[in-house]
């Protein structure tokens, strides 16, 4: 039980760094990155950093929810959970790489991630609550 609850947070905690960062926290990564002389690096950053640790972070996350649908579920297809965070997961991470693919989509970006990620950890809470046994 207690493993869960470690593994959603891992996932958790890279999603939302890569949404920070999306939604306007980049300026203050950048700037302790200057601090220690990785000023250089903010294109890098954005497009090979945030952009793959968003994609695993996600796959961490969906996996974690489909372990749980197959021990809750007996398959992770009939678990609504896994459903959400897949959702979830996929609006949050097409709204982090959407910017960079097309010019002008910040705003809708910024919609997808935050209502991507909303529904994300909704769903990661609510597979560990189910895990615990919570009602």
């Amino acid at each position: 039980m207690r493993s869960a609850l470690g593994r959603q947070s891992v996932g958790l905690i890279g999603t939302l760094f890569v949404s920070a960062c999306c939604l306007g926290a980049a300026p203050i990564v950048i700037a302790a990155a200057s601090v220690v002389g990785l000023g250089a690096v903010r294109h890098a950053m954005n497009v090979y950093v945030l952009g793959p640790l968003m994609t695993l972070s996600v796959l961490w996350i969906g996996w974690n929810l489909a372990v749980q649908g197959r021990a809750l579920a007996g398959r992770a297809s009939r678990y609504a959970v896994f459903w959400a965070g897949i959702v979830g997961g996929t609006l949050a991470w097409a709204g982090v790489l959407l910017p960079h693919i097309v010019r002008g989509t910040g705003r809708p970006a910024d919609v997808l991630i935050v209502v991507g990620m909303v529904t994300l950890i909704g769903a990661s809470l609510k597979g560990v609550m189910d895990q615990r046994g919570v009602r």
